[in-house]
């Protein structure tokens, strides 16, 4: 009987010990690091209904990179987003939508930008009873210009509070408001803002039907995802499933969704 007992509790260290041996040879299990998605665009179609674009391009990076990389959309206002990069340029995550020109990186050396995300273009809205052809900066001299805080717009930030005057919103449609209603002369916002929010303001709606949109946009961009410039891993990742994007018909599905190019 005693040897039995001792036979038994050499089977069970035995078992354990293999067991210990089989953990360590495994190694332990590296939780992914859930990591912000910074999207300063409060406006559709980038934000609908507590989703939206950005929550779709989350998702489908998610499935991507998944067990590499974790993103959590985190929507936050440009001005918010400035003092985040500000702050610390070696910042963790990605920052969606942008182009260098916004964040005063032209040449890229900045941050790392990955392939073209999506086109877009500004539009130039002003009213059909004062109608505004964009031709450049000038076109807009000695009127009231419809703005978001914390955004820039290339070009003019040098005019504001000299021969344009510049009023702030917290978004795009309360300045299409503004200029239906002739408290502002003109804004510019994304062409993919504005032609989803005359999709959802609808046909008869007064504020859509006194509207102008110039034939010539503020300028015509490209859509990127950035992230710090130090972070080679996250790059590298993010470059190859941006890279693959447009021909991915999963892309192709969320892109159609919301009308994009």
């Amino acid at each position: 009987m005693h040897t039995s007992h001792s036979l038994f509790r050499h089977l069970r260290r035995g078992a354990g010990g293999l067991a210990a041996a089989l953990a360590l040879a495994a190694g332990p299990a590296v939780a992914v690091e859930t990591l912000p998605a910074y999207n300063s665009y409060q406006a559709v179609p980038f934000v609908v209904e507590g989703g939206g674009l950005g929550a779709d391009l989350v998702a489908y990076l998610n499935e991507k990179l998944k067990g590499k990389y974790a993103f959590q959309i985190t929507n936050l206002s440009r001005d918010k987003l400035n003092q985040t990069l500000d702050k610390d340029a070696a910042f963790k995550g990605i920052v969606l939508f942008l182009n260098p020109l916004f964040v005063d990186d032209k040449d890229k050396k900045k941050y790392h930008w990955t392939p073209g995300l999506m086109n877009d273009a500004n539009a130039v809205v002003s009213l059909n009873s004062k109608k505004i052809e964009y031709v450049d900066t000038d076109s807009l001299k000695g009127l009231k210009f419809a703005g978001v805080l914390g955004n820039k717009y290339a070009g003019f930030e040098d005019r504001f509070g000299k021969d344009i005057q510049r009023e702030n919103a917290n978004e795009e449609l309360s300045n299409l408001r503004k200029v239906a209603s002739g408290k502002a002369d003109v804004t510019i916002m994304p062409m993919s803002t504005y032609r989803y929010l005359l999709k959802q303001l609808g046909e008869q709606s007064p504020v859509r039907t006194t509207l102008y949109l110039s034939s010539k946009p503020h300028a015509r961009f490209e859509r990127y995802i950035f992230s710090a410039s130090g972070d080679t891993a996250l790059a590298g990742e993010l470059d190859a499933v941006v890279g693959a994007m447009r021909a991915d018909p999963a892309w192709k599905r969320v892109a159609a969704k919301y009308g994009l190019d």
